[in-house]
């Protein structure tokens, strides 16, 4: 006779009731690049793509990315594609951050520095109906010369993934 062991049924079942309803948001992060210098992607998108991805995960995101855009031409299609990407990518919401730098004025504009960015604009758009829930403006703070480095970007990287991780709370 072949029986079944009962305590796999109660595993199951158990499985069933805990992890199916539990289930994380899931977030694309979209980074556009605004420089009046460099046309390539530069490290100092990245590292704020990086420090906001790092953030979201640890507040318990699944987190995804596109590729960040930094041709001029493409950023305005940017949000469309980035959509497009999200949806396919199965995210509950995408975060729209177009990060703009001013290195004309700058005396190392080829430097990772926090001095070279202007500021970042955001906005959070459910996914599912297309809708902007947020929006707003970053600016790096009080610039002390300690932090104008890679240390100073990925601070600011993470002081738009708080907002953007406050907005999102609030909408949830």
């Amino acid at each position: 006779m072949n029986k079944k062991n009962p305590l796999v049924w109660w595993f199951c079942l158990l499985f069933c009731l805990v992890a199916l309803p539990a289930g994380a948001t899931t977030i694309s992060i979209q980074i556009v690049q605004m420089d009046d210098v460099h046309g390539d992607v530069t490290d100092s998108s990245l590292l704020i793509e990086e420090s906001i991805m790092d953030f979201m995960f640890s507040q318990g995101y699944i987190v995804s990315n596109s590729p960040i855009i930094s041709d001029k031409e493409k950023a305005q299609n940017g949000m469309i594609l980035s959509l497009d990407d999200a949806i396919n990518g199965g995210a509950d919401y995408l975060a729209y951050i177009t990060v703009y730098f001013n290195r004309k004025k700058s005396t190392a504009s080829e430097l990772n520095l926090l001095s070279n960015i202007e500021l970042a604009q955001w906005s959070i758009v459910k996914v599912r109906d297309r809708q902007q829930i947020d929006a707003g403006t970053e600016k790096p703070g009080q610039l002390v010369q300690m932090d104008n480095s890679e240390k100073g970007i990925n601070t600011f990287g993470q002081q738009l993934a708080k907002v953007i991780n406050t907005a999102l709370r609030k909408k949830n």
